[in-house]
């Protein structure tokens, strides 16, 4: 037999390893290790100087948590001791809807009976902790306001296509007078803005070639490459551009690279901090939100305070209506204000542009002029708080440097109030620039204050680069009478404006004031006031004044007074006089505009009589390919006439197409057969074209648009194999539908009776026996088949029985295939 060993083996004395292990393992139970064990709070002895019971060690639990008896749906994490005391994380209390006082790190741990206002049970066996809280114990559950609709959409990806667009303008103008010693002046123009996209850029260049008033010949406008990049809204750009700046500095137009933030890159995004309501439900409630009697949104909410964000409103100022209702459809009715400004950034959003390159001059005269002076510019705007935006600009070139700090601060009722403070140092002399602005809406009523100072020689890049007149002057530009305003590019010494706009209640009248101070150095100062009052009586008549003058000059004033109305049938008449010191006039106008459809026009018939007679008539023709116009006019002893053509070519993998002028984005419609309807956002913007495509000219970049097609427009020999769908151009690209259809060869359209010649009822199944499908029934027993064999069978359950209709392809008549009346008979 085997002998076991002993049970208590002999004891030896311990060596100096076992003493070292013994001693490491000692340490290691008690270091903590991150991670791994669970902070502990301290324990806190009994308020009767005995400590508390135990109940065991340190415990992490996560446990569903209910707040005055309601569930919050939500599972913490929570931390018992040994004294049964609970404690959980600053985190983990806020997200549940528990307000910690004082401040800290969201990892902090905090006891639970150390927040005032909160007491609490804890039901071992479900895992359930029971918190009962004062009223200021709650923090508000927040919501965003259409976050859930948004869900709800199907993601879509952004189109990457290549291709290239080529908009035109084709003008040309001729005048001269009665008699036959007369000069004839003529001009002649086109247009190009050629465009190549691809998913890595765009490249773009927009000239004019002919005989303009600026130049004859080739005159090139500008040319760029651009990069976007939607996710970080960066867009890139390399050639000719017009930098960035706050609304206290001044852009310039210059060749060279920029890397900017555009907002417009994603539209889904909401920059500006939109206004919040708050309030509180005693059970879970429907919160609704009423502006000007329009629910802008609607959010149900649990019990305790709710805030809604981001709430859609039409106005930067007004008043919201909250009703809360319960389940017992008890409501409460709160009015709030509230206030909110474009000029305001978003908490944490941050706006920017930085450019760097050659100051162009001669814009639209000269095709190559820029400025020898390198110059750079750089800006950025970042949203502290909801209330408070910061702006900083700097800039510099040749012996020039400035740099300015601006603030926008949203004072709620009071308005917007902004600042800025710059300085410059230019040939090493100093100047500094102050700007201050006060806005306020509110009930309609506007009031707007601003004003900007400039002291010592203050430069900007826009005044040290720039030229008082064109190099070279066209033959035809001196010819004509036009000319170039020689004025200085200096910063004006000063510049204040005042503008208060109203309206008054009861006759559908708004009024405005507005006054312009401005002082530029070495010209006389202008102190402009403008009046403006209009009303409109019976929802189509529309009447105004305007009155201007000029303080410090006092002949310069004169008002213009007008009366205007719109026919049932979309036709507008005018009609307007005008007088100053030097001139007297009286005119009147009659036209159509267009209208949206794709095959439409529009008229204009004019005359003026007084010190400049003038009279003339125009007509517009819009197509889905271009638009054209023509027109006379009879100004003094000259009469002339115009005409022009306005279109774009687009070619990419889809084909060659024709198409009117494309701003932005566009889409092309493959249906596959001609004369199919196409629409743009429930609105008809065209027809298949002979080839079976459509050109949709005006989408917008990585902007979800809905297209469709009428299904009622598709022949009877074809099926649309896509009716409706959500697309997202690329930058400044297209985008392709393919909505083909398939011909109807092997398509029947099937009527079904009953043995007692009834039709089945509307959703009735029906089995093609022969595949295995399922089709059914709709109103007037009538089925479709997109696919029918040369001998059908159809199967309808009745009962626990089963009736059949059988048919070929021979039985089909008319285009649609129309088969029947047949009776299912039970085999």
């Amino acid at each position: 037999m085997t002998r076991l060993p002993p049970a208590y083996p002999p004891k030896r004395p311990p060596t100096v390893l076992t003493r070292l292990v013994a001693i490491l393992l000692v340490l290691l139970t008690w270091m903590p290790v991150p991670g791994l064990a669970a902070p502990t709070p301290p324990e806190i002895p009994s308020p009767f100087g005995k400590p508390a019971p135990k109940r065991g060690g340190s415990q992490t639990l996560h446990v569903e948590i209910r707040i005055d008896g309601t569930s919050t749906n939500l599972i913490a994490q929570v931390f018992r001791n040994a004294y049964g005391q609970f404690s959980a994380k600053r985190s983990e209390l806020k997200e549940v809807g528990v307000l910690v006082p004082g401040s800290g790190k969201p990892e902090d741990v905090v006891a639970l009976d150390a927040i005032p206002g909160l007491a609490l049970r804890f039901d071992d066996a479900a895992q359930i902790l029971h918190l009962t809280l004062a009223p200021g114990a709650r923090l508000a559950r927040e919501y965003g306001a259409g976050e859930r609709e948004e869900v709800l959409k199907q993601p879509v990806e952004v189109s990457r296509e290549y291709g290239a667009v080529i908009n035109y303008n084709a003008y040309a103008t001729s005048a001269r007078g009665y008699t036959s010693a007369s000069k004839l002046y003529s001009t002649g123009t086109a247009s190009l803005d050629t465009r190549l996209f691809s998913p890595y850029g765009v490249l773009q260049n927009t000239a004019i070639a002919g005989n303009s008033l600026t130049k004859q010949g080739i005159l090139r406008l500008e040319t760029s490459v651009s990069f976007a990049h939607q996710s970080s809204m960066t867009l890139g750009t390399l050639g000719d551009s017009i930098s960035g700046g706050t609304n206290w500095s001044r852009p310039v137009r210059f060749g060279g690279g920029q890397i900017s933030r555009q907002f417009s890159l994603r539209p889904d995004l909401v920059t500006a901090p939109l206004p919040s309501v708050s309030g509180s439900a005693a059970v879970p409630s429907t919160v609704d939100v009423f502006v000007d009697n329009i629910r802008v949104a609607s959010q149900n909410v649990g019990a305790g305070p709710f805030r809604l964000n981001n709430l859609p409103v039409p106005s930067e100022s007004g008043t919201a209506r909250v009703v809360v209702r319960d389940v017992t459809g008890k409501e409460t009715v709160s009015v709030l204000p509230f206030f909110t400004s474009a000029k305001l950034l978003a908490v944490d959003n941050f706006d920017y542009s930085v450019e760097a390159g050659l100051p162009r001059h001669n814009f639209a005269v000269q095709s190559f002029d820029y400025s020898r002076k390198f110059m750079g510019m750089a800006t950025g705007r970042y949203g502290v708080k909801d209330w408070l935006t910061i702006e900083g600009h700097a800039e510099g070139t040749a012996q020039l440097k400035l740099a300015g700090l601006g603030v926008v601060v949203g004072a709620d009722r009071l308005g917007i109030f902004t600042a800025a403070l710059a300085a410059s140092n230019y040939q090493q002399k100093n100047g500094a620039l102050v700007n201050g602005s006060w806005q306020l809406s509110f009930n309609g009523i506007f009031v707007g204050v601003s004003s900007q100072r400039s002291f010592g020689h203050y430069e900007d890049v826009a005044s040290v680069t720039a030229r008082a007149s064109p190099s070279r002057a066209s033959t035809n530009l001196v010819d004509s009478g036009f000319f170039v305003p020689s004025r200085s590019a200096k910063m004006a010494k000063a510049t204040d404006r005042l503008t208060l706009g109203f309206p008054i209640p009861g006759i559908n009248a708004t009024a405005a004031l507005s006054f312009v101070n401005l002082e530029r150095a070495g010209e006389a100062r202008s102190h402009l006031v403008g009046l403006t009052y209009s009303q409109t009586f019976a929802k189509k008549y529309n009447f105004f004044i305007n009155g201007y003058g000029d303080l410090a000059a006092r002949r310069d004033a004169g008002v213009t007074a007008g009366l205007s109305f719109v026919f049932d049938n979309g036709i507008v008449a005018a009609s307007s006089a005008s007088g100053s010191r030097d001139a007297r006039e009286i005119g009147t106008e009659i036209l159509r505009p267009l209208g949206p459809e794709a095959f439409d026009y529009g008229w204009r018939a004019f005359d003026t009589e007084g010190n400049s007679p003038r009279r003339g008539v125009a007509g517009t023709y819009k197509t889905p390919w271009l638009r054209a116009e023509a027109g006379l006019r009879q100004e003094g002893q000259t009469i002339g006439g115009h005409a022009e053509l306005e279109g774009a070519i687009v070619a990419t993998p889809a084909g060659v197409f024709a198409s009117r002028r494309i701003h932005d984005s566009f889409a092309i419609v493959d249906v596959g057969v001609p004369g199919v309807e196409v629409l743009h956002e429930n609105r008809p913007v065209g027809r298949t074209g002979w080839l079976g495509k459509v050109v949709i000219p005006d989408l917008h970049s990585f902007q979800r648009s809905k297209i469709a097609i009428s299904p009622e427009t598709v022949p009877g020999t074809a099926v649309a194999s896509l009716t409706e769908t959500d697309v997202i151009p690329g930058f400044r690209g297209s985008t392709t539908v393919q909505a083909r259809t398939i011909e109807a060869k092997d398509t029947a359209l099937i009527e079904i009776k009953d043995a007692s010649g009834a039709h089945f009822p509307a959703g009735t199944r029906v089995k093609h026996v022969e595949t295995g499908n399922l089709i059914t029934i709709g109103y007037g027993g009538v089925t479709f088949m997109q696919s029918m064999t040369e001998t059908t069978t159809l199967q309808i359950a009745i009962g626990t029985s089963a009736c059949n209709v059988r048919f070929s392809r021979s039985d089909r008549d008319g285009p649609k295939g129309q088969i029947g009346p047949l009776t299912c008979k039970v085999e």
